[in-house]
């Protein structure tokens, strides 16, 4: 009969931790990958609207300095409302990939082309380029006047992005995310409640007897702490091999303190679990063979 306890409990601990595991890594995507007030945390953090206003930059026509100035004041006065409308796609995003809605994410670009005509007409007035240099003023004024309603044709009053605008391909696989993102957030609970049901097992086979309960479970929070502690370091070597090489060098620096962000929770789990086994451990060892 000992041993029939012995072997189940050693099967429903060994399930245990492979439950436990999983859990860290599932709790990890919920308080990161799955978490808008994250990506937008991390986002400000490490400073990728700079490195996409840069990006940008590189592409305007080089030995064009007039053009790069323009840019660097619409980009400096646009800042806030980027940020703004970072956060309201983002959400917008989330909110599409947990729910049943369809997505229409609506940004507002009014306050671009106003700044894009306001910086283009003071850099005009105030410096015009070579070829309206000896103009009378009320033709400059024509040039910007033409310049502006240019702005306006090419820029329009919103942009949509809706299922239509992204196509058939990536609207099939934001479906499968929306799948993958449901089954995580089961997943998620479903293991919390396996592992509490499992931990209740052995308690059972045991007759509930504390030393053998906390020996069993002690093991089990243990060996899941090391492995989860561990996984970080492996997903780390992992991420760095897989790295496409056409990915900009700005993003490619940022990526150790993304990884470290990311894998933080699993840490703080692993330390968590890591301890509460030690300590089941420990404990079994003071308690008595008849508790």
């Amino acid at each position: 009969m000992n041993i029939a306890r012995g072997i189940f409990s050693g099967l429903f601990s060994f399930i245990l931790v492979i439950a436990l595991v999983a859990l860290g890594i599932a709790l990890t995507i919920n308080h990161t990958i799955l978490n808008p007030d994250f990506i937008i945390h991390e986002i400000d953090k490490l400073d990728v609207h700079s490195i996409i206003v840069e990006q940008f930059k590189s592409q305007l026509p080089e030995g064009v300095p007039y053009v790069a100035e323009i840019f660097d004041e619409v980009a400096a006065e646009l800042q806030p409302w980027l940020e703004e409308q970072t956060t309201r796609v983002i959400y917008a995003g989330y909110t599409y990939l947990e729910g049943d809605e369809e997505l229409n994410i609506v940004i507002p670009l009014e306050q671009v082309k106003s700044s894009i005509k306001d910086n283009l007409a003071q850099a005009m007035r105030e410096s015009p380029p070579p070829e309206l240099e000896g103009l009378p003023q009320d033709q400059i004024e024509l040039v910007i006047a033409l310049a502006c309603a240019h702005v306006d044709s090419q820029v329009p009053q919103q942009f949509e992005i809706n299922e239509a605008l992204l196509g058939t391909d990536i609207v099939t696989q934001l479906q499968k995310a929306r799948e993958i993102v449901a089954y995580i957030k089961l997943g998620y609970k479903a293991l919390i409640g396996l592992s509490v049901l499992l931990i209740l097992l052995i308690a059972l086979i045991q007759w509930w007897r504390a030393k053998s309960i906390a020996r069993f479970t002690g093991i089990a929070f243990t060996i899941a702490g090391v492995i989860s502690l561990i996984s970080p370091l492996a997903a780390r070597s992992i991420i760095f091999q897989i790295i496409p090489a056409d990915i900009p060098a700005e993003l490619t620096a940022l990526l150790p303190q993304l990884i470290s962000d990311v894998s933080h929770p699993l840490l703080i789990y692993s330390i968590g679990i890591l301890a509460a086994g030690i300590g089941l451990i420990v404990l079994s060892v003071k308690l008595r063979a008849s508790d």
